[in-house]
C-alpha cells in the first residue's frame, strides 16, 4: 500500500505518529508460516513487539487483523499496555477522515 496509510495518518488532527523500527518486517503470522515453523514466528513476533514496546506508544496500527492479533497477542502477554488498533478504526473515529 506504498506510503497512503502513514499520509492518512499524518491528517488524523491530534494524533502523534511515531515510527516503528524495522516497521517493513514481517510479524511472523503469514498464515501457515506460523504453524508449519512455530518456532521461527514466535521469535519474529517477538521482535516486532520488542519494536513496538521500544516508540512509548499508547496504540500500534496495521491495516492487517492477522498482524493485529500477532503483535497484540505477545504485547497481551507480556502486559505492556500498548494496544493493537486497526488503521480503520482510527479513520471511522475522524472527522478527518471524511473530508
Amino acid at each position: 500500500m506504498g506510503d497512503r496509510p502513514y499520509r492518512l495518518l499524518r491528517a488524523v488532527r491530534g494524533l502523534e505518529l511515531l515510527d516503528l523500527p524495522e516497521a517493513e518486517q514481517c510479524c511472523g503470522f503469514g498464515g501457515t508460516f506460523s504453524l508449519k515453523n512455530a518456532d521461527v514466528s514466535v521469535a519474529i513476533a517477538d521482535d516486532k513487539a520488542d519494536n513496538v514496546v521500544s516508540t512509548g506508544a499508547e496504540y500500534v496500527v496495521a491495516g492487517d487483523n492477522s498482524c493485529l492479533l500477532n503483535i497484540g497477542g505477545v504485547l497481551a502477554r507480556r502486559r505492556s499496555g500498548v494496544t493493537p488498533i486497526h488503521l480503520a478504526e482510527i479513520l471511522a473515529s475522524t472527522e478527518e477522515a471524511a473530508s
